[in-house]
């Protein structure tokens, strides 16, 4: 309908209305009024649904959806308490600057290193169940959970890597658990690694980059926005969760695919909450505007063994951070760059088959940090 015809059926309108009232007042006979009235009815009919209708639909809509996600939000509530009851933590929780991070320790403390083990940006310890186990036979190796993410609890600062690794440090020396340490970190968790190794230098004796981030990374990826589209992403994901549509569609598959029964089930609890996928957005923003430059102004890495795994299998974007993994090789002069075919970024630490290679991996560059032969010797 054009504006011109809007006018004139409202002035058509507003002419039968004041004729009605006009017949009212007079006190014509009621089969005039009858006449206005079948006059109003047939004007309706060619119209269609009024304005007024339209807004009674969209409000009705409006409503349905309120009080679908209102009733996602309660069972989500409900399903979240259940989830907490079923899965209580498998560690300890360490006091760490006014918040409590959990570290579970397994193995027995003997001349080798211990292993840390630095989870993805939105991911927690249970990932690391097959490379944790397979190593806790040999040793003592720390899986554990960033502010906000698995059991622990939200710190109150930043969530940039360096804040991450000055964290870590306090919760091992909390908990005991002294050096010498390897470190693998996988995703995201590289920069934080990175970070741990820069501030304590003589603590660290070897380090595994499971393939992981380049602080650079979004810088090389326009679409990004520098990690903020992300991040969005990130909070979309919460908002969902929060409603309950991630529990309902189980989208966590691909990220957790292949993990033993009771971890699976532990990160799909995890990731149909709201809470770990809000502190990965904090934690790619902070990426941005922290946590690269923190990572590039640290020095080089010596001779510390080091190996890089990446994967053949790259859902996007696969020509540019294939270039990046073999950029962190360069940073020691003692490394080994491994490429895994068949793996994705999450199957490297999820599938047992791949999990064993990384396994593999943190065992040689323990041995060369043992023994003082090159890594690119072991394994």
């Amino acid at each position: 309908m054009t504006v011109g015809n809007h006018i004139s059926s409202f002035f058509l309108k507003l002419q039968v209305a004041t004729r009605a009232e006009a017949i009212a007042r007079r006190g014509r006979p009621a089969s005039a009024a009858a006449k206005i009235s079948q006059r109003r009815q047939a004007l309706r009919q060619r119209e269609g649904p009024t304005t007024m209708d339209a807004y009674r639909v969209a409000g009705v809509i409006v409503a349905a959806v309120v009080a679908s996600a209102g009733i996602g939000a309660l069972v989500q509530e409900v399903a979240s308490r259940r989830d907490r009851r079923r899965f209580p933590l498998p560690g300890e929780l360490v006091a760490v600057d006014g918040h409590r991070l959990h570290l579970m320790v397994q193995g027995q403390q003997t001349a080798a290193p211990t292993v840390v083990l630095e989870a993805g940006m939105a991911s927690m310890s249970s990932n690391w169940a097959w490379v944790r186990d397979e190593l806790a036979r040999d040793g003592r190796v720390v899986s554990y959970d960033r502010a906000g993410l698995g059991w622990s609890e939200p710190g109150g600062g930043s969530m940039d890597a360096a804040t991450s690794a000055a964290e870590l440090h306090a919760a091992l020396e909390a908990a005991g658990v002294g050096p010498p340490y390897v470190l693998a970190g996988h995703s995201y968790g590289g920069l934080v690694v990175r970070m741990f190794t820069d501030r304590h230098p003589d603590e660290v004796v070897g380090m595994v980059l499971v393939d992981a981030s380049h602080p650079d990374q979004w810088t090389h990826i326009r679409a990004s926005l520098n990690g903020r589209t992300v991040a969005l992403g990130n909070r979309v994901t919460a908002l969902l969760a929060r409603v309950g549509v991630l529990r309902l569609l189980h989208a966590e598959r691909p990220f957790i695919a292949g993990l033993p029964d009771r971890e699976y089930a532990e990160m799909r609890a995890y990731l149909a909450r709201p809470q770990g996928w809000s502190a990965g957005a904090d934690g790619l923003l902070a990426w941005g505007r922290q946590s690269r430059d923190q990572v590039n102004g640290t020095r080089t890495l010596g001779n510390l063994p080091l190996v890089v795994l990446s994967v053949t299998e790259q859902d996007r974007y696969a020509e540019v951070l294939t270039r990046l993994q073999a950029d962190l090789a360069t940073l020691s002069s003692n490394s080994r760059h491994v490429t895994v075919a068949g793996a994705t970024h999450y199957t490297l630490v999820s599938e047992q088959g791949f999990a064993a290679v990384v396994s593999d991996a943190i065992r040689a560059v323990a041995a060369a940090a043992q023994s003082g032969r090159p890594v690119r010797q072991l394994g």
